[in-house]
């Protein structure tokens, strides 16, 4: 079964728009979880900081993912367009992703604030790369009209009608 077709520019500027998403949810869950452990007793007031901070987030997110991840994206699907297993693809954008968001935080020099921040960076980047990747390919895979047989093929199972 291969995997469905995630190139071209518009899909990729897609993929970016959907790894926003996927940082904003990310964040957000732990930005609230980092407040409430760092001694905010109540749950609400952790999630009003994480709420208070996304906008923040997104806003420093969109110029990376814009000016960095999408001609990334692109290069990406490129060089993988002969590849047929999906999770390959998902693996090598959260690849991509992580040393992306490694270098530019490093170029920014945003490591001397902690020393294990190239770790969060790291994981920013494989997370909404990768999880973005998946999104978009689960999303295609949707669209197309598979038999019973090639949908029973699948490892997810049939999707729709």
């Amino acid at each position: 079964m291969s995997a469905p077709d995630v190139r071209g520019p518009g899909v990729i500027a897609a993929l970016c728009l959907r790894c926003l998403v996927v940082l904003a949810g990310v964040n957000v869950v732990g930005l609230g979880v980092g407040a409430v452990a760092v001694g905010q007793e109540r749950t609400g007031s952790g999630l009003m900081v994480a709420l208070v901070y996304l906008p923040f987030a997104l806003l420093v997110a969109i110029v990376p993912v814009g000016v960095a991840g999408f001609p990334a994206g692109v290069l990406t699907a490129h060089l993988l367009a002969g590849v047929r297993r999906e999770w390959v693809h998902v693996l090598v954008f959260a690849l991509v992703g992580a040393v992306l968001s490694v270098a530019l935080c490093a170029w920014w020099g945003l490591f001397q604030v902690a020393g294990w921040s190239w770790l969060v960076a790291a994981a920013e980047g494989a997370v909404g790369a990768g999880g973005a990747r998946w999104w978009t390919g689960r999303a295609r895979a949707r669209r197309v009209r598979w038999s019973d047989a090639q949908g029973a093929a699948l490892p997810w199972g049939r999707i729709g009608a």
